[in-house]
């Protein structure tokens, strides 16, 4: 049987869990880990090329060996990942990244620095994104081949962004209602059998990307707090929009004001609310 992993994160750290994985009994093949999982680049107009490196391992006591190879990403309304052919998206590096080597041949318990070249911000004009694949090929099966054989493939962001202030905006709150599911033979009683979460729309409005926090604050007309829920943080690159989905609880019959507030660590708060009224 053969496998694949795909390791995608904000944060470094996976070449702990690539150990785990070469530590499960019956699996083979030795697998190359990095040692960062995003690479942040300045974009100074009228600067020089920067390079920047990352680290390759193989842990192993046998020979490993990786390629890398340059795509575009981003990410989906809901926040999930999206990889396409190098020059497909606006926000695209282009050819303005390259990287040494792409072809990696690592010994037993050996390490290889992996330099990324960034052209400078006057060749690329703009902030722009990149992802290296790290691809681990599989050992070549054989007839009397019966242990499980994998690939692991990660995945390093490049971040090339302009030294700006950061900017972001709610763009729209509403309220949905969708029919609740049924738990131990019982429809909520919230809204006859229906569920209410509170829908935010938000956009960054600025060059960089932004990592954003917040909480729902369910209010009275007094202006005292009902209840508070949390948002947990969620990144958004330039230009991009976020539909967040946050669930709400059971409430008695009366009026209401609900506060979506977001922190992305710019100047202000970016802020929505909208009101319900609960029969």
């Amino acid at each position: 049987m053969r496998s694949r992993v795909t390791c995608i994160a904000r944060r470094p750290g996976l070449i702990a869990l690539a150990g785990a994985l070469v530590a499960l009994p019956r699996i083979v093949g030795a697998q190359v880990a990095v040692d960062e999982l995003e690479l942040r680049v300045p974009a100074r107009p009228g600067g020089t090329s920067t390079t920047t490196t990352f680290h390759a391992a193989n842990r192993g006591i046998t020979p490993a060996n990786a390629t890398i190879t340059i795509q575009d990403w981003d990410r989906s309304e809901a926040g999930e990942n999206r990889y396409y052919l190098t020059g497909t998206l606006p926000t695209s590096c282009g050819k303005h990244v390259s990287v040494f080597p792409s072809v990696l041949q690592l010994a037993p318990r050996s390490v290889q620095t992996i330099r990324v070249t960034v052209d400078s911000g006057a060749a690329i004009g703009h902030g722009c994104y990149a992802i290296l694949f790290v691809d681990n090929p599989p050992p070549p099966r054989t007839a009397q081949s019966t242990a499980v054989q994998y690939s692991v493939r990660y995945g390093v962001k490049v971040y090339v962004e302009p030294e700006t202030p950061l900017s972001a905006e709610v763009t729209d709150v509403g309220v949905s209602e969708t029919k609740a599911k049924v738990a131990n033979g019982k429809l909520s009683a919230q809204a006859g059998g229906r569920s209410r979460q509170l829908d935010i729309t938000y956009k960054n409005t600025g060059a960089r990307q932004t990592i954003a926090h917040g909480a729902v604050e369910i209010r009275r007309p007094d202006n005292s707090v009902v209840s508070k829920i949390d948002i947990p943080e969620f990144p958004t690159l330039p230009g991009a929009t976020r539909r967040l989905g946050v669930a709400l609880p059971n409430l008695p019959s009366g009026r209401y004001v609900l506060l979506a507030l977001l922190d992305y660590e710019g100047a202000e708060i970016a802020a929505g609310q909208v009101e319900l009224d609960i029969p």
